[in-house]
């Protein structure tokens, strides 16, 4: 059975991204416990053309702020779905605010693993520049992903271990534009992108979402998002992928 199909082994992965990030927290503030925790969870329900009917995902993450700094771990579960693990998706994020003379950005370096089938699962890290200019937003940077087999398949099938099919500096980007302000009561955006939270499509095939975002009070933010995904969106021939809805809550613990 593969090492990711395993409870213990996925509660396993799971500490050691929770002590990874308690860790750093603490380093990098000098033992300071007063830094802000964002905590988002979020479900998906939709179609494409390989789910064989409706999906219905789950996924919670955590983000822990402090100064400049901050660190994210999530956790995806399949809750409808023609692939038969629970956990499908699991992320680890860190980022730094910066700012060259007025300029302010954020960089950030990430890493999902996503065990999507009994064969293959895959693997993505990379780094991506993240810019807020009025009501716009630009997210683009590179990525590198991994193919390999499952424990499962090498056993069943004699595959060898560490065969694994590679692409190296694949383009990353999300292009966004937001009626309000950022800090407004309520706003309503637009974007392009081929980046989720647990998954990267290939370049040639962005997702289009619209999203709407409503402030409960100063520490609880309710969202829904549609979101549309194409086959070969910029290539000659463009064909219908999938569609899905998503509506969730981030709550922010000062």
């Amino acid at each position: 059975m593969d090492e990711l199909q395993k409870p213990e082994n996925t509660i396993k992965h799971i500490k050691i991204s929770t002590v990874i990030s308690f860790a750093f927290l603490c380093f990098g503030t000098g033992m300071n416990l007063m830094a802000q925790t964002q905590i988002s969870g979020y479900m998906d329900m939709g179609s494409n053309n390989v789910s064989d009917g409706i999906f219905i995902k789950t996924a919670g993450l955590v983000e822990y702020q402090f100064g400049k700094n901050s660190i994210e771990t999530g956790l995806q579960v399949d809750l409808k779905s023609n692939n038969d693990r629970v956990f499908s998706g699991y992320s680890f994020k860190v980022s730094r605010q910066l700012q060259v003379k007025k300029f302010p950005f954020e960089i950030e370096g990430f890493c999902l693993w996503t065990p999507f089938s009994d064969v293959l699962r895959e693997t993505n890290w990379g780094v991506l520049l993240d810019m807020k200019l009025n009501h716009f937003t630009l997210r683009f940077g590179t990525e590198f992903r991994s193919f390999a087999f499952t424990q499962k398949a090498i056993d069943s099938n004699g595959y060898i271990e560490d065969e694994r099919i590679r692409e190296n500096w694949n383009l990353v980007y999300s292009f966004g534009y937001h009626l309000k302000p950022a800090d407004n009561q309520w706003n309503i955006g637009l974007s392009v992108t081929n980046i989720d939270y647990f998954i990267i499509n290939q370049e040639t095939n962005p997702v289009f979402t619209l999203r709407g975002q409503s402030r409960v009070s100063s520490t609880l933010n309710l969202f829904m998002e549609a979101w549309y995904k194409s086959a070969g969106a910029f290539n000659l021939s463009v064909n219908y992928f999938g569609f899905f809805f998503r509506t969730g809550i981030i709550w922010d613990i000062h």
